[in-house]
């Protein structure tokens, strides 16, 4: 096989610790993942070609660029933002090809059984026989309490030319185990993509 994806998950400490690690292969990838790069490599970033459907259950042609300026496939979610990106939750229904949206997100905030998120990073390097897709986010617990996180998962944002800022799930993974987040500490997620040459 020329490429491996896996998830990596850590925990640290407030003084950036590290407390737990966990590496495990994705088993995760959704039909909205291989509808979008057929989409994509279909032709124009106007053609609609395929329906996907966004976090909210509905089904949306796409690709459809609204302009040169706006995102048509972005993980970069900023910090806050829960819509895209990588995505934590605590839901445990098993994975379906079917699946877009997480069983049970966890929102973002101070506030009981929610998380502090920071920005979704994007990387690439490249070794002598192999390159890098790296897609990482932290989210911090000051909640007060414990929280939970068995459920990890990637969306992406499309600004449609008619329905402004859309969002679609191409990845969720159940946690083996599920992680136990107390509160001062922080969780991070990572999708490592490796190509071999």
């Amino acid at each position: 096989m020329n490429v491996r994806v896996w998830l990596e998950v850590e925990l640290t400490n407030k003084r950036n610790e590290l407390l737990f690690r966990n590496k495990q292969p994705i088993r995760s990838f959704l039909y909205n993942w291989t509808k979008a790069l057929y989409g994509l490599a279909y032709g124009a970033c106007t053609t609609r070609v395929v329906e996907l459907v966004d976090t909210d259950g509905i089904l949306r042609k796409y690709p459809s660029l609204y302009s040169q300026s706006y995102p048509v496939f972005s993980f970069r979610a900023g910090a806050g933002n829960t819509n895209y990106g990588i995505l934590f939750g605590n839901g445990t229904k098993s994975v379906e090809l079917s699946d877009y949206c997480l069983d049970s997100k966890i929102g973002h905030g101070t506030s009981a059984g929610q998380l502090s998120y920071q920005d979704t990073i994007l990387e690439h390097s490249s070794a002598s026989d192999r390159s890098y897709l790296i897609v990482s986010r932290s989210a911090d617990n000051v909640s007060g309490g414990d929280i939970t996180v068995s459920e990890v998962g990637l969306a992406f944002n499309e600004r449609d030319a008619d329905a402004g800022s859309l969002f679609f799930l191409i990845l969720r993974d159940i946690l083996d185990p599920a992680m136990t987040v107390a509160n001062t500490q922080t969780i991070t997620a990572r999708y490592v993509f490796e190509f071999l040459l």
